[in-house]
């Protein structure tokens, strides 16, 4: 294996490091390109790349490390792999996609992470930002890998979701606003335990300007809180909270949920009830979009506020596919886990005659489920499972009937099957989709298909 001139090494050949190798044919630097893979799905768009000096497909060795100045790391490969370990030892630039990004955009950047809803607010926030005459360009995550924004996009500021693995690859990004929404258990397949994945989320407050973060979740509290920083919670403020507090006022009710009032610096922006996404979580996500616009002084304008109240949120992602005879079917697939399935089901407040059926299941990725038993009980009428955990979460409580099935479609008839009266029918799986499906955009489409067909 000829091993000379390798400098640059691309480790990956996802989104993001095509990306990278996209970059680095703007500004002419040569690269080769590695991926333990032999057929990568990005393979056959390599004949575009001109720059790229060798690639190298399934088995290596480290010997590929003799010239090199940087890895760049695609972020589904760990830390822990033994070539960035070795890249690590030798003193090598270990870096990602962001953080060649960081060390190069001049523009102004809010980060935004989370174990649930960051591509929500994500989406939500570039959409009220251009609705302002503000260019934005939403990336990261969602949306565009960063790289290719460079080196001449014309966006005045840069929207980004970073996941976790993003992070742990950065440590240049100064953005004017970081944004902590929540912390619950994630990826413990990819991390020693709780604490280091929460330590890779706490990343995106390092050289923040501000930092916003989640009153009623302490760990996504800031080590110290400076009156830069803005909060926002779900519950009502006491007088010991940050002025800086944005919150939701209960007011009225209107139809099965209850309706709140938002409340960003002590002003009413908006009342739940004349917007187009539901739940108690959206709620918190879009007064985390405000306190964002509230430090960059964007105003909320008529076209702001337009664009927030005609909002529907993402696809797969406690999306309303259909409402019937006093049924609402919500697909939140994007509920990959055990917090995320938490969420959705806080957000709900039903009346008591009216019955939560919830489908769940898939790979835990060996998550602690048990702090599911509690909103199971609470809040759940029956269980319908599937998938390679399914009995795992049959076996948390005996409180709530469950019912196991082989396939989303037996999921969704069998729903059917238990509905007596009002119900709201919520797929929330709390795992990961991959034991059955591509992913979970997939898992979320066959539910819907599944409601159009049997509800």
């Amino acid at each position: 294996m000829d091993v000379k001139g390798n400098t640059h090494i691309i480790f990956g050949l996802g989104q993001s490091g095509l990306a990278c190798a996209r970059y680095f044919d703007r500004i002419q630097q040569p690269y080769s390109l590695l991926d333990t893979r032999q057929n990568p799905p990005g393979k056959k768009d390599i004949q575009a790349l001109k720059y790229c000096q060798q690639c190298y497909f399934g088995e290596f060795d480290e010997s590929i490390l003799t010239d090199c100045q940087q890895l760049v790391v695609s972020p589904g490969i760990s830390l822990t792999t033994p070539l960035v370990q070795k890249a690590i030892a030798l003193n090598i630039d270990v870096c990602g996609d962001v953080e060649i990004f960081a060390r190069v955009c001049k523009k102004p950047i809010v980060a935004i992470t989370g174990s649930n809803g960051k591509s929500t607010v994500t989406d939500l926030t570039d959409k009220l930002i251009n609705a302002a005459g503000i260019k934005s360009q939403k990336g990261g995550n969602i949306g565009l890998p960063v790289l290719d924004f460079l080196p001449q996009d014309s966006a005045e500021l840069y929207v980004l979701e970073l996941s976790s693995f993003q992070l742990d690859t950065t440590d240049s990004l100064s953005p004017r606003v970081a944004v902590l929404l929540n912390l619950s258990e994630d990826h413990m397949d990819r991390y020693s335990g709780f604490e280091q994945y929460c330590q890779s989320k706490h990343k995106v407050y390092q050289q923040a300007e501000c930092r916003v973060f989640n009153l009623d979740d302490e760990l996504t509290h800031p080590s110290t809180i400076t009156n830069k920083d803005l909060a926002f919670s779900l519950l009502p403020p006491s007088h010991q909270q940050l002025s800086s507090l944005s919150y939701i006022a209960p007011r009225q009710s209107s139809g099965y949920l209850q309706c709140y009032d938002l409340v960003v610096k002590g002003q009413v922006i908006v009342s739940s009830a004349s917007l187009n996404i539901t739940g108690k979580h959206n709620l918190a996500n879009a007064l985390a979009s405000l306190n964002i616009l509230n430090y960059l002084d964007i105003e909320i304008d008529k076209n702001v506020l337009q664009a927030l109240q005609q909002y529907q949120g993402l696809k797969h992602r406690f999306q309303l596919v259909l409402r019937a005879e006093h049924c609402q079917w919500i697909n939140d697939s994007k509920a990959t886990n055990v917090g995320a399935t938490i969420a959705a089901l806080n957000s709900l407040e039903s009346g008591s005659n009216t019955q939560l059926i919830l489908i769940a299941g898939g790979d835990s990725k060996h998550s602690e489920l048990s702090p599911l038993i509690r909103p199971f009980e609470d809040k759940v009428s029956a269980l319908i499972l599937l998938g390679k955990d399914a009995q795992l979460f049959a076996e948390l409580t005996e409180k709530v009937n469950s019912y196991l099935v082989e396939n989303m479609h037996q999921a969704v008839c069998k729903a059917k099957e238990l509905i007596d009266g009002p119900a709201v029918i919520l797929l929330s799986p709390a795992c990961s989709s991959l034991d059955m499906y591509k992913n979970f955009e997939v898992r979320g489409d066959e539910f819907i298909a599944a409601v159009r067909a049997c509800a």
